[in-house]
Parts: C-alpha cells; structure tokens; sequence
C-alpha cells in the first residue's frame, strides 16, 4: 500500500456561516494587565466574558461567542474589538473552533484556559486516581504548507502522589475536572497538575491502555484523532470542513525478522571479537545477578567478581541506585566502572528481579546492542555497518530559545569517525549555511556531504507530524476482534479443519487434536485457549486454520492477521518516502503493529540534493538503534548522541 494519512489537514471554512452563528472579538489589555502571567490573564478574559472559545494567538487573544450573545463591555483595563472572519487566517480559526468543543460538545471533550483535551479514562496509581487525556492543537508547517493536529499523551496526577519538590507543586498550574458540563478548570486550589506519576502505562508521551482492555485503541491518541475530526465537522456543520491529508509514496521497502536477525547477527560478533561481555555484581543483593545466571545469552558471557574487572573487556554491571547505596552508609560507585578503556553498561538489580524472562530477553538484546555502540565510539570506528562516505552529522543543542546553541558534530571518513561540538559561528566560518528554524516547535538535524568542492547539506526537519492509521479500517478490524472476546473457535469448525487438511506431519495438527482430547464437552475455544497449545500465526496451516474461520464467521481470533482484513498496517510498516513532499517515515517490522497503542509514526522534512535525500532515507535502514526496529534518523546519529554521553561522562 502506496498511501498513507497523516496528521496534516485540508480545511474549507466558510466565512458568511461563520459570522451568522458567531460573534469574534480580539482583546486589548492595558500595561498593567500585560505584566500579568498567561494564565492570569486568561482567567481575566474568561471571567468577563464567558467565552464558548478563548485563545492566545499571533501575540493576540481572542473570544468566541455565540451569535446572541451581548457584546462584552469595556472594562477599565481591558478593550474589545470585533472583528470579521474573513480577516482571519484558518489557523487562527480553527484553533479557536477547537477550543469552544469544550461548550459545545461537553460530554465528549475538556476544554480549559486555552486547553483542549480529549478524555480517555481514569485509572489508579498508589490507590489515587490519575486521568488519561490527550491533548489537541493546531499548528502549521511551513515546510508542508499546511495546518496540522498536534496531539499530545497527557495525564493530570493528584499533587499527593507527584515526587517532586515542593516548589515545583506549589508553581505548577493546578486543575479541577468538571465531568457535568466538560470544561477543565484551572484553580488555584485544584488538586491535580500535569504530570506522568510513573513509566509504562502512566507515560505522559504515548498514552498506553492495554492493561484494561486489549483492543481499547478507539481510547488512544489514534482513536482521539478520528474522533477529533467527525466532532469538528458535526459540531461546525456547514461552516468549516477538515479532513486529514493523504502522502503517497514514491518509494516502499518492508523489512522484517530475515533483516533484524542479519544486523544482530554482526553486532553479536562485534562483541564477541571483543572478548564477550563480563559481568559482575556490585548491587547490595545477589538476586539479579544470580538471575542472569540461568537467561540464555547470544554472546560470550563470563560471571566474575569485582576485582577481576579488567579495562579491555566489555563489562555489564549489576548496581543499586544510588538512594540504596547511600541508605546503606556507602557512596555511588557507579561511577568508577565508566573509568575504563572498554565498553561498559549498567543494570538496577531491581530491574532485572521484577522481570519475566521473555522481558529479560528483550533487555539483553538491548544490553549487548549498546555495547557493542559504545565499543565503536571506544574505536572511533564503524564496526556494525560500513560507512565510508566523507560526511558530518550535526545535531543542534538548545533547551531554550534565549540559550546558545551547542553542535555536536560526527566527522566521518573512510569508517571511522571523530566528534566535536562547536558553537554557532562554527559554520559561518567554514562558508557552510545550514537551513534555520521556520517554527519554534521544529527539530532540525543535518548531514555535510564535505568530499564535494561546496559541501552539500541535506536537513532533517521534524516538526511532530505524523502518518497515522486509516480509522475507517482499524476500527473495523478492532470491531471484528471484539466479537472475539465473547465468541471462540468451535469445536465443529475445528474438526472439519482437520478432516480436510492432509499434511499428517503438520505440527498445527497434533496441537489441534490435543486441545481437543484435553476438553472434551468444550464447544468453543478462545484466543487463550489457542495460544496456551502453541496455536499462533505463522505457518501457512495456522493462517489458514485463521484466515478460514473469520471469512466463514467474521470472527478475527488473532491480532497479526495479514492480507486484505488489515491494509491499514501496510501504511504504518517499513520505509515510506514521498518525493513530491520530500517526506519520509519509518515504520515498523512488517506485522510489529501493536492494537494497544495507537501507532503514529513520525513524519521528517527533507531539503537538500536529491541524493543526499535517497542516502538519508537508506541510512535508516538498520535495526538496532530502536530496538528491533529501523531507526527513524539515520544511524550515524546514534553514534553521535552515544559520543555526546561519553563526552558528558
């Protein structure tokens, strides 16, 4: 599949429905009332007014009311000047039809002091109860010339469970949910602010649900996107229209296990040369170290003890944090074990202990793939994938606009590499000009092709846009998958499965006859079911004895159903580049599709030649960066955030 929708957005607005429904107004604020803090003065506005839309915009605020309303009288410290649709920019618009969603559409949307939240659910954590939101707004791109929707995984936390200092709770905006009328309310006595109270499912960053519901995606940031769109066009009817834009690629590539096992493969034996990895305990406790014991690993392993620590071995260290350290009377040695010529990495004990082994795998991959990085920072030399090409990787460091910004620079030549950081006339001295900053939201990294006589640059502008899933599609496949929880796989259908199929070798077919011999009054049989006898979905016998049922029921028993039932993962899977846009994306192992989380995958803005273009996008073409996955820059920029850290350390 060729396309892909995005988070970019056509918008038709019509003005002369817009003014007979609703009155606009910008506001004027004395001295006085400008040295007042945002939110202060939004509370000002709102207070007088009343709103149904209240946004700060282009320097500027601006009100929102219905078309009967009065007009808002002077106060002696605040103006009001109404102005015309027509003389509005869309964006300005939209934003502020987006935030009067909170009036009028109460029950399905918050909307606060220039916030607009889509509410998934509550859940607890340490008994409280925290509440998982995600956040809208527009923007617009220049580099695509269109208005986007920004989303954003947010979760509103009681202050009693926040682990922070006390100043940073007493400053932070506090908020109270109003769940009559849908409006969240800043207020100074509020008990929760925003804040992620813990990692996983709590994350602030990619709202997570699975663990109440396996297929609750209509609950995440893809689900809250869709829904975002058919409210704006139910609730606007007749005075503005957005759907989101389509990008089609020029250029497809899939990757899968065949790819992931052949880079690991290298990595394994970048380590191995190395002399294996020694790891050794210097936790409190024994527990996770003794548990590694007993994992299977892919490298050379020896267990050994701190005093046969050596410089020249790569080195996995099992340690405490360092409150645990310090309760116990001892300082953070943590530390002493970076002092080393060789590659070192470190593991909580606590971590290891509160995992399954299938978790412990996945952690050991990415134990022996970060050594095997710092091993090639230690050389200065590309060890897991060749790279010969003359160029530099820049990335750009500045927290804040009023800060200087920091480059950091990969210099590479003939495989090998060094690393500088330099300030911002660096390049100015060198005669080279690198693309600037359109928007204060954008992310811009650079490759310098340096073998031409005039460097060649090619920027990488991320500006948190992002290909999204066909929701028309996913939520079908996730209404198929829900008859699955309450209907099984019958016992008939099974029976005539085997009676049909003839490869007598079949391991499908042992496992079918077993789950049958060990219930036999059972009529139907589930997912759990299934997969506790080794049913899964990878062989052609066991897509079929799948494929089959639901064609004949409807019935969807197993997630990584491939072909047409779910065309959508093909937009979301792999390497995707748009040259008409100059766009790119990387997506996921083919059939990596998680139905928990929503997957957006973000989309990057390239400027520059045409090859250097096609170079960037096939330098993303590795799969150990994220683990198991293509990296979504190129991976020479990995190298150079590890050179960073060393250089931090």
């Amino acid at each position: 599949m060729n396309k892909c929708l995005t988070t970019l957005t056509d918008v038709l607005i019509n003005h002369s429905e817009l003014d007979h429904k609703y009155k606009l107004y910008q506001v004027n604020f004395s001295t006085n009332v400008k040295q007042l803090s945002y939110g202060k003065r939004l509370a000002k506005i709102d207070k007088h007014t009343s709103p149904l839309g209240l946004i700060s915009h282009g320097g500027k605020y601006w009100v929102l009311l219905n078309n009967k309303s009065q007009a808002p009288k002077k106060l002696p410290d605040i103006g009001f000047v109404k102005s015309s649709f027509l003389d509005c920019d869309n964006l300005l618009i939209t934003r502020l039809l987006t935030r009067a969603l909170g009036k009028l559409a109460g029950e399905q949307v918050f909307s606060g002091l220039g916030e607009t939240y889509f509410y998934l659910e509550s859940d607890t954590f340490k008994k409280e109860t925290v509440h998982k939101c995600v956040g809208i707004d527009l923007k617009e791109s220049v580099r695509f010339n269109s208005i986007f929707v920004d989303l954003k995984g947010t979760v509103f936390c009681p202050t009693d469970i926040v682990f922070k200092s006390p100043a940073f709770i007493e400053q932070a905006p506090k908020y109270s949910f109003d769940m009559t009328t849908g409006v969240l309310n800043r207020d100074k006595n509020g008990t929760l602010i925003i804040h992620s109270p813990g990692k996983g499912k709590f994350t602030s960053n990619a709202v997570d649900i699975s663990g109440q519901k396996p297929i609750s995606l209509r609950k995440s940031r893809t689900g809250a996107l869709h829904h975002y769109i058919d409210l704006m066009n139910k609730v606007f009817d007749g005075a503005i229209k957005i759907s989101l834009k389509q990008v089609n690629a020029d250029w497809r590539q899939h990757y899968g296990n065949a790819e992931i096992k052949s880079i690991y493969n290298k990595i394994y034996d970048v380590v191995n040369q190395a002399g294996g990895i020694k790891i050794v305990n210097a936790s409190l406790s024994t527990e996770g170290f003794e548990k590694l014991k007993g994992e299977s690993w892919p490298v050379d392993i020896t267990f050994i003890t701190p005093e046969e620590v050596d410089d020249i071995t790569p080195l996995l260290v099992v340690l405490d944090s360092k409150d645990e350290y310090e309760s116990s009377g001892m300082e953070d040695i943590k530390q002493s074990f970076y002092n080393r010529n060789s590659a070192t990495q470190s593991v909580y004990s606590k971590t290891i202990t509160s995992k399954d082994t299938k978790a412990i795998k996945v952690l050991i991959d990415t134990w022996v793939k970060e050594i095997a990085i710092k091993l090639e920072c230690k050389k200065k030399q590309f060890l897991i994938q060749d790279f010969k090409e003359n160029y530099w990787f820049v990335s750009v460091e500045q927290r804040y606009q009023s800060d200087s910004p920091i480059y950091h620079i990969l210099k590479c030549q003939n495989g090998k590499f060094t690393y500088e950081s330099r300030d911002e006339y660096y390049f100015d001295d060198l005669g080279i000009e690198l693309t600037e900053k359109e928007r204060f939201f954008e992310t811009i990294n650079y490759i310098v092709d340096m073998s031409k006589s005039k460097p060649q640059i090619c920027s990488i502008i991320h500006e948190r846009i992002a290909a999204v899933p066909d929701g028309n599609i996913l939520f079908n496949v996730l209404n198929h998958l829900e008859r699955s929880s309450t209907e099984g796989m019958s016992r008939d259908y099974i029976n005539s499965f085997l009676r049909s199929y003839t490869e007598l070798e079949d391991p499908l077919k042992s496992c079918l006859n077993l789950l049958l011999e060990k219930f036999p009054q059972k009529k139907e049989f589930y997912k759990d079911d299934l997969k506790n006898e080794g049913v899964k979905y990878r062989s052609n016998a066991e897509k079929s004895l799948f494929d089959q049922y639901f064609e004949e029921t409807g019935i969807l028993l197993n997630y990584s159903l491939k072909g047409q039932h779910n065309e959508y993962l093909e937009s979301q899977t792999g390497h995707f580049y748009d040259s008409e846009h100059s766009a790119y994306f990387v997506g996921m192992p083919k059939g990596g599709f998680k139905f928990s989380r929503g997957q957006f995958n973000n989309i990057r803005f390239l400027d520059g030649p045409d090859y250097l273009k096609e170079r960037c996008v096939e330098l993303t073409a590795t799969y150990y960066v994220r683990n198991k996955a293509a990296t979504v820059l190129p991976f020479p920029f990995k190298t150079l955030a590890e050179c960073i850290e060393l250089n931090k350390s």
